[in-house]
């Protein structure tokens, strides 16, 4: 197998980094003024945390995802790495622009089976790999709580 140089790995993980940073920005678009009031009359949980804190965590977790999927790239099936990105956009959707929290939940639970599928099979490749997606999984049990909070 023919060692990849140096140039062609930042630009596979720029482009990992642009991927996800993408889904991001397209679950972004889905919220304005109107439906952060909207939110913020739901009946949220004591630990719900402050509004500035989601775009810091979000911007680490996706660093993470990349750095995860450029870890293991070209050597595992990429399947349940689009299913969660796909899911985390999908939630963003169902919750800020449907204002269905109740939808938004179902889409919780498939996106904590498609990160536990993903954590897997990166694992199997990469320990490294498997491991820098365990926090994206901790935060979405966090949101499957702060989403439940809502819904109940």
């Amino acid at each position: 197998m023919q060692k990849k140089s140096v140039w062609r790995q930042v630009g596979e993980l720029l482009f990992l980094l642009v991927i996800v940073n993408f889904v991001g920005f397209i679950g972004s678009l889905y919220m304005d003024q109107e439906t952060l009031a909207w939110y913020h009359q739901l009946p949220n949980s004591p630990l719900t945390p402050p509004d500035w804190v989601f775009p810091v965590v979000w911007s680490i977790l996706f660093f993470m995802m990349a750095l995860s999927m450029f870890l293991v790239w070209g050597r595992a099936s990429p399947r349940w790495f689009v299913v969660q990105l796909g899911l985390n956009m999908l939630w963003s959707f169902c919750f800020f622009f449907l204002r269905s929290p109740i939808l938004a939940e179902i889409v919780l639970i498939f996106l904590i089976i498609a990160l536990i599928m993903n954590i897997c099979v990166f694992y199997k490749v990469s320990k490294y790999a498997g491991w820098l997606l365990i926090p994206t999984l901790f935060w979405g049990f966090f949101a499957l709580y702060l989403n439940s909070y809502i819904v109940l």
